[in-house]
Parts: C-alpha cells; sequence; structure tokens
C-alpha cells in the first residue's frame, strides 16, 4: 500500500472545501467560522480518518465507512452550533453547505482507497452514501463549492477522469430518481459554470434547460445568480483594462494590446501541470507562431511575490510578453475570470474581446484556432 499516496489524497480532499471557496465573499464572521473549522478538521478529524483509510491493513466495508461518515458529520455539525450564535441565517446555510461539500469530498477518498471496488460497486457505494449521510435532503443551498465537490465524486464513482468531455455523467444523473435527479442535475448545471467549458453560451443553454424542466425549483436563485455573474464573459464582451507589472517594474495595460490576438496564459511558478506544459508543449507551439505578428503570446503570472517569478523566468526564458499580476487567486484577473485552477488559457481577439473563454493548452488545437480568428479578422 502507498501510504503516503494515501496521505497526501486525503490532506488535499479535507481541504478542498476551503480551497474552493476562494471565489466567494464571505462575512467577516463566516471567515473565522471556516478558519476554526479548518483547524477542527485538521486536529481532530484527519486522526480519526487517517485511521481508518490507511493505518488500517484493509479499507474499511461500505457500512463502517458510512458509519464513520455519519461519526465525522455528527461532530462538525456539533462544531457549528458552538458557534452558530455569531452567524446570519446566510452564513449559517453557507456553513452546512460548506459541511456536505467535505462530506463529498471524504466518500472520494474513500472510493481511491477501496481499491477492490469495481466500477459498478463504486457507483452504488456513491448513490448509497449521498443517501445514508442525507446530503441532499434538504438542500437550500446548492452553491459552486458544493456543486463541483459532487461533480468530482460522481466523476470518480464512474471511473471518469474530471473534466473530460463525456456524455456518462450526464446519463447516470438522468436515470436517477427524483429528487436525486433534480439536484445532482443542478449541481452539473453549476458546475458547468464554475469550469466554464463550453464558455458564457453553454452555460446560459444549460440553465435554460433547467428551468423549462424544473420552473419552481429552489436551485434557481443561486443558478441564475451564478448566470449573471458570467454575463461579462459573454463571447465577444470587452475585457476590462487591466494593469500588470513587466520585467522592467513598468505598468502594462491589457489594452496596449489592443490591436492584437492575444494568447493568453494565466500561470504561476509554483504549478506543477503550468510547468509541465512549460517544458512539454510550448517551445514547440512558440515557434510556430513565429513570425504571425497579429498573435501575441501573453504569460500572466499570479505568483505571490515577484521574485519568484522573476528567478523562474531568468532560469527558463520563453518567448511572448511575461507580466504580474501577483495575489494568486485573489488576482483581481483572477476573479474576473472566475479562474478556479491554473493553468488557464482565454484567447482575447482585436479590442480586447473575449473569443474564447476556456481555450485549448498550448498544441495544434490552440494554433489553428488562432489561425482561424486570424484569418477571420484580415
Amino acid at each position: 500500500m502507498n501510504y503516503m499516496r494515501y496521505l497526501c489524497l486525503i490532506i488535499t480532499l479535507l481541504v478542498l472545501p476551503f480551497s474552493f471557496s476562494f471565489a466567494q465573499q464571505k462575512s467577516d464572521a463566516l471567515t473565522i467560522y471556516s478558519t476554526s473549522l479548518y483547524g477542527f478538521v485538521q486536529e481532530e478529524l484527519y486522526p480519526m480518518i487517517a485511521e481508518s483509510l490507511f493505518d488500517a491493513e484493509e479499507a474499511p466495508s461500505v457500512d463502517e465507512f458510512i458509519a464513520l461518515a455519519k461519526k465525522i458529520d455528527q461532530q462538525v455539525q456539533d462544531h457549528l452550533k458552538g458557534q452558530e450564535t455569531s452567524l446570519d441565517a446566510s452564513d449559517i446555510s453557507e456553513a452546512v453547505a460548506m459541511r456536505k461539500a467535505l462530506l463529498v469530498q471524504l466518500s472520494e477518498a474513500y472510493m481511491e482507497r477501496a481499491e477492490g471496488l469495481s466500477a459498478e460497486e463504486k457507483s452504488a457505494f456513491f448513490q448509497q452514501y449521498l443517501v445514508q449521510l442525507g446530503i441532499l435532503d434538504d438542500l437550500t443551498n446548492l452553491n459552486d463549492d458544493l456543486s463541483r465537490s459532487l461533480m468530482m465524486a460522481l466523476h470518480y464513482s464512474l471511473e471518469i477522469p474530471f473534466g473530460m468531455p463525456n456524455t456518462r455523467v450526464e446519463e447516470f444523473i438522468l436515470s436517477r430518481e427524483e429528487p436525486m435527479r433534480e439536484s445532482l442535475k443542478a449541481a452539473m448545471v453549476m458546475n458547468e459554470m464554475v469550469m466554464l467549458s463550453g464558455g458564457y453560451e453553454v452555460s446560459e443553454r444549460l440553465v435554460k434547460q433547467f428551468v423549462a424542466e424544473y420552473p419552481q425549483s429552489v436551485h434557481l436563485p443561486n443558478m441564475m445568480e451564478d448566470l449573471k455573474g458570467l454575463e461579462r464573459l459573454r463571447t465577444g464582451a470587452q475585457v476590462t483594462d487591466f494593469e500588470f507589472k513587466d520585467l522592467t517594474g513598468s505598468t502594462v495595460r491589457l489594452s496596449d494590446y489592443q490591436d492584437k490576438i492575444i494568447y493568453l496564459d494565466l500561470w504561476a511558478s509554483w504549478c506543477g501541470p503550468c510547468i509541465q506544459t512549460f517544458k512539454t508543449k510550448t517551445p514547440d507551439f512558440e515557434k510556430k507562431l513565429v513570425g504571425l505578428d497579429d498573435i501575441v503570446l501573453m504569460y500572466v503570472s499570479v505568483d505571490e511575490k515577484e521574485e519568484s517569478w522573476k528567478n523562474y523566468l531568468d532560469k527558463n526564458p520563453m518567448n511572448g510578453v511575461h507580466l504580474f499580476a501577483g495575489q494568486g487567486f485573489e488576482a483581481e484577473i483572477m476573479r474576473y475570470f472566475k479562474v478556479w485552477g491554473i493553468p488557464r488559457y482565454l484567447i482575447l481577439g482585436k479590442g480586447n474581446k473575449i473569443l474564447q473563454v476556456n481555450a485549448p493548452r498550448p498544441g495544434d488545437e490552440a494554433y489553428e484556432a488562432l489561425i482561424e480568428i486570424g484569418e477571420g479578422v484580415e
């Protein structure tokens, strides 16, 4: 058994419900509660989970693990009761969603640990887990974090890589009985608005379909609010004029490149997938674009420190325009484009107008998209 693998997995999963919420504004009271819950999970719950999942020679049975999850759920609820006097109704609703997201992520840790489970058994377990933990019961606040947690775990239970285009997830959801069908379908739609894999237009279409099917759904307020927040990301919308620093310390505005087609790469020196792409894909991609003066490769770092950004580029020089936004996921550009993970690629047309809010990574598909766009504006 690879103990370190499971250790890293559990730690990662237990912090996901807290890290997912970077894009959501919290009240001061909810921020304090979130911090205290994070500490409670790490200090009190993690040892229980670690003992059950990887200290034991074998994974617990499904029934044993569900019993453990119920015990953890009760402890988290008790933790909330101890602080709920400082929270208003909206904060408590968010705290409940946070608890449910944590429980969903815990189910994924079990499926990873229980290596002997077949795909069918994982799917059956996940449904049983949702029902017995009551995760979809009285679900009045299906927020972004919980939606994404549900979709990640559902993908895992069906042995489908998260984010990979497929039809099986939707087919599975449509085959469920109500009310599970409605809740999972709402989570699927809201997760698409988080992922933005098809851009604003796909999200808008999915929301309209959901509204037509469930016109009285309790999930509509959150869904419509999320969609409204994406309107600025419509194809053709003009992007706000962000300011960055370049390698000389000078201020650079996005509008300085409004006469160019911009392939925008959001990255950080600590991001493993970003660096891997730089090493394996970016060099050939840059070579193919040499001589195409209308196209600019713009690399915007969200490293917390300028020094980290500059040190990486000193040791690993690249072509293109290199700019610094800083602030990690709190950077204005990250919030504007609702970026939940990096690397993230976008294509902006001339006039700094959105063409692809979730563009292909460097490679043939991205090259062909840029060439097609360039031909279309000639």
